[in-house]
This record gives C-alpha cells, structure tokens and sequence, in this order.
C-alpha cells in the first residue's frame, strides 16, 4: 500500500501507508469472522465484500471483527452506497463494548453522507454526536470510494481517494492500550465495504508554525 496523508491536528504528523504495520488484510472476507452483529440490518458476509442493510430499511446496525486489536489504528477500504440507497457510508474503529444498551462505551465512527445533511463527520462514541463534520465530500450513489480512516495519537481523521477531508483532535483519547474492534455500519441504508486493511500507523512528526505575512 502506497501514498502518504498530511494530517495536521495537534502537530503536523504525514502518515506513510508504505511503513504501515498491516495487522489485517481482507481481500476475502470469511463469515466466521464477522460475528459481531448489532441491531437490526442484515449483513451478508461472502466473498470479495460486506453489504449491510436494504434500500428500504428504517434502523442502523453493524457489524465487527471478532478479534479486537490494541493501540491507534487505520482502516484502508473500498465503499459504496447501494442504489438506490443515497446516504451513510458508516465504519468503526477502537469500539469497546459494554453491555448491549448502550452496545459500546467508546470508539469511533466515521461517515460519508451521514444523516447530518449528507456531510461526511466523525463521531466519538458512545454518544451519537458528530465531533467533527465535513461539507466538502459529497458522495454519489454507486460509485466506490478508497477511505482511509483512523487515529494517530490523538487525531482521528477521513481521507478519501488520498484527499484529507476531515479531523477531529480529541484531547480526551481512550487509554490506547485498551483493545477496541473495528467494523462497518448502515443507517437506513445499503452500503458496501471490500478491499479492507487494517494499519498499525506509521507517522513523520513536524511542528507546525506561522510564516511572517510579507507586504509587496
């Protein structure tokens, strides 16, 4: 996996995907694996992709990996919303669960087209609040989408098709050695998700300062 993403937040950081750690790679997807369902939707789980939802369904769910994963991680994947379907491509990363209300008491989701008028946003769990909205990513219905999305040190962040478009600065990060799970989502919606990996983070600090304003 190549390129790399500036990601300016509390300090100016350049994630390298090429120096990544790869701690899952997901060409195929095995339904043993994904057993962590909630709520509602159906997922089908079969070879190349994971689809959740249907174009006439009235809840959200979602679906995890069954193996959590410790410390800051990025999700690299191929979406697209289902026709005719319009809205929410949905993930999840560093989810820890509780009990099954609330199904989680920590993580992060990150969305393209969400509910908040179509913006891409990344929302801190448990509480279904965007933390950071994005208007400048408006998603098409049928087209694929490459997403990277995670969190490094602090900043958690959505780029898409090697664009930054997104990021939250969280001076309040969960204990990072706490194991989480990552997973996929819908929201009245079908959605479909492949070509997932997931990153241990390799990132280039650099402090960030102001150039002096010349007159000409």
């Amino acid at each position: 996996m190549t390129g790399k993403i500036e990601i300016t937040g509390n300090t100016g950081k350049t994630l390298d995907l090429e120096k990544c750690e790869v701690l899952h790679s997901f060409k195929t997807f095995d339904p043993a694996d994904w057993t962590l369902v909630k709520h509602a939707p159906k997922w089908t789980v079969s070879g190349s992709s994971i689809t959740g939802g249907r174009p006439d369904e009235t809840t959200h769910g979602q679906i995890f990996f069954n193996r959590p994963v410790a410390g800051d991680v990025v999700m690299a994947f191929d979406a697209r919303i289902v026709p005719p379907s319009y809205h929410d491509i949905v993930w999840l990363w560093n989810v820890r669960f509780g009990g099954d209300e609330p199904p989680w008491t920590g993580g992060y989701l990150g969305c393209l087209a969400g509910w908040y008028s179509g913006m891409a946003g990344i929302e801190k769990l448990p509480v279904y609040r965007p933390s950071a909205i994005s208007a400048s990513h408006k998603t098409e219905p049928g087209r694929w989408y490459r997403i990277v999305s995670g969190s490094v040190g602090g900043d958690h962040f959505i780029a898409v098709d090697g664009e930054l478009i997104a990021l939250f600065a969280d001076d309040d990060t969960p204990d990072p050695s706490q194991p989480g799970y990552f997973g996929f989502g819908v929201f009245e919606s079908m959605a479909e998700y492949a070509n997932l990996t997931v990153l241990r983070p390799h990132v280039t600090e650099h402090p960030l300062s102001y150039a002096p304003a010349r007159m000409t």
